[in-house]
């Protein structure tokens, strides 16, 4: 991972473990899908603890569009490594594809799982 992209992962204050999968998802990612995340000035990427937080953070509008936010439970502390990165890939996919399929007639949660496993992190067989 590029210090540069570190230096902005970190801006999120992400929970170190969460941190070290979101890097290594973002690590694998397709350079363009990278570009279109971190260039992005109103993306947002959080984690929380729902047994404490009392609000879901959100990202704010920006230029016109649509603001994206992919916020993580921080229960995906006590999953494998290899379903919590499917889970941030999954949501970065619902990201890059502004919660849409990659055509009009496409489900976006197929399209979401179908972009996470082209980069590397298919759906677990089986999820405990």
């Amino acid at each position: 991972m590029s210090v540069e992209l570190h230096r902005w992962l970190r801006r999120f204050n992400l929970d170190e473990e969460i941190h070290a999968h979101v890097a290594a998802v973002f690590a694998r990612l397709p350079a363009s899908v990278r570009d279109d995340l971190v260039g992005d000035p109103a993306f947002l990427l959080a984690d929380y603890d729902p047994t404490r937080a009392s609000s879901i953070p959100v990202a704010s509008p920006g230029r016109g569009l649509p603001s994206r936010s992919v916020v993580l439970k921080r229960t995906l502390l006590f999953r494998s490594a290899a379903f919590a990165r499917y889970i941030i890939a999954h949501e970065l996919a619902h990201a890059h594809l502004r919660n849409r399929g990659r055509t009009d007639q496409e489900d976006p949660e197929l399209a979401a799982d179908s972009l996470a496993a082209d980069w590397g992190f298919p759906r677990p067989a089986r999820i405990l």
